[in-house]
């Protein structure tokens, strides 16, 4: 892990974290229990929030999570979509199963690749001729 990368990523303290991250957040949270098109507006934005996030973030420090979290949000902000124009249906327990997802994927696509390859994706360096 090099020190370029820390100093760049928009997670790397908690107050860059929540600054960057807690808008979204807060989106999420002040609309779970409101009706459900300030819900979707809520989440489709808040989530659509993090998944560019995270491509910036991916861009700026190579964080590897990131180049699985950004698309996964992105992903789940048009399946909120689809939810609240009708286009999907995922029966009684939607919103249920939107958090599930959001929670596993967020879960897994943090844990699992920074596990396997580390925290920052290695630069390429062309060799020398």
């Amino acid at each position: 892990m090099s020190e370029p990368s820390v100093n760049r990523d928009l997670a790397g303290t908690c107050a860059r974290m929540v600054a960057w991250w807690g808008p979204g957040v807060a989106l999420i949270l002040i609309t779970a229990n409101m009706g459900w098109w300030w819900r979707v507006a809520g989440w489709s934005i808040g989530l659509a929030w993090f998944g560019a996030l995270c491509l910036v973030n991916a861009a700026r420090c190579r964080r590897m999570h990131c180049y699985f979290t950004g698309p996964f949000y992105l992903v789940m902000s048009a399946l909120v979509l689809a939810v609240g124009f009708h286009l999907v249906s995922l029966g009684r327990e939607t919103w249920d199963l939107i958090v599930v997802a959001m929670l596993f994927g967020w879960i897994l696509l943090t844990t699992i690749p920074e596990w396997i390859w580390g925290h920052y994706r290695a630069r390429h360096v062309p060799p020398a001729h």
